[in-house]
């Protein structure tokens, strides 16, 4: 149990600013400590079976999404009881993750981003936010290595098609496709 113990220990002090930036980008700022405290709960709780080496940190990144997934349905169960209670069916303020985007400089990317599915969402975060590899992006979504390159190819082409619109109603050319990111 002590090998268990020190194993648990090494794994939390070198992922726990990675997941904590996971959280910090998916989650307001004020929830993001409390959210990698439930993570770190669910991987202590399961610490016999953790997955070893690289798939470690794809495996956080999994219970992390999931918790994050939790945390808003219930703020949202959570904001429609409050609306329910006070009469309130108008009037709401924009989330934090929407006040965010809106004063980034990057709207076009963000939002197109946005646009796209959960999971070619979550590829293209996982790729180019988090720095995942291929395989780590497998263990990640618990499918094939060949399934994840191209789950993350098919993300970017739809990526580069939403910035394509995006570019043609806005006449605004997002650095990425200039920069040759994504088109």
């Amino acid at each position: 149990m002590a090998r268990d113990d020190n194993l648990f220990r090494d794994m939390y002090a070198e992922h726990y600013p990675a997941v904590l930036g996971y959280c910090l980008r998916r989650a307001h700022r004020d929830n993001a400590p409390d959210l990698v405290s439930d993570v770190f709960a669910v991987a202590w709780r399961k610490r016999a079976t953790l997955p070893e080496g690289e798939f470690v940190l794809p495996w956080l990144f999994a219970v992390a999404s999931r918790t994050i997934a939790n945390h808003r349905r219930t703020l949202r169960r959570r904001l429609k009881l409050t609306e329910k209670v006070r009469g309130l069916s108008e009037g709401r303020q924009p989330g934090p993750e929407l006040q965010v985007i809106q004063r980034s400089e990057d709207a076009a990317v963000i939002d197109a981003v946005r646009r796209l599915r959960p999971n070619d969402r979550e590829a293209i975060l996982l790729s180019a936010w988090e720095g995942l590899s291929a395989p780590q992006i497998a263990a990640r979504f618990g499918i094939s290595v060949d399934a994840a390159e191209k789950r993350l190819s098919r993300a970017k082409h739809r990526l580069g098609a939403e910035l394509t619109r995006t570019e043609k109603k806005t006449n605004v050319t997002p650095r990425v496709a200039k920069e040759g990111g994504t088109r």
